[in-house]
């Protein structure tokens, strides 16, 4: 059980800074892929990319939670 509350934290904290830094991790990887001479033309993904995904990792977390706490009990 321990395992589980441990795995719910990590991705709270996981969710929670891609939401955060989505813009910043959006830029960088555009930037990144754009660095070449060969691929100047090319897109980085959306930041709403990151912001879904974030989302997903924050819901499974609570649900981690939710189902802990009510395994517990």
């Amino acid at each position: 059980m321990a395992f589980a509350l441990v795995w719910a934290v990590l991705a709270l904290v996981a969710g929670a800074v891609l939401i955060v830094n989505r813009r910043r991790l959006s830029e960088t990887i555009t930037a990144e892929r754009q660095s070449t001479v060969a691929r100047a033309g090319a897109r980085g993904p959306s930041s709403n990319v990151f912001l879904i995904v974030g989302l997903a990792f924050v819901a499974m977390g609570l649900f981690i939670i939710v189902w802990w706490a009510s395994a517990a009990f």
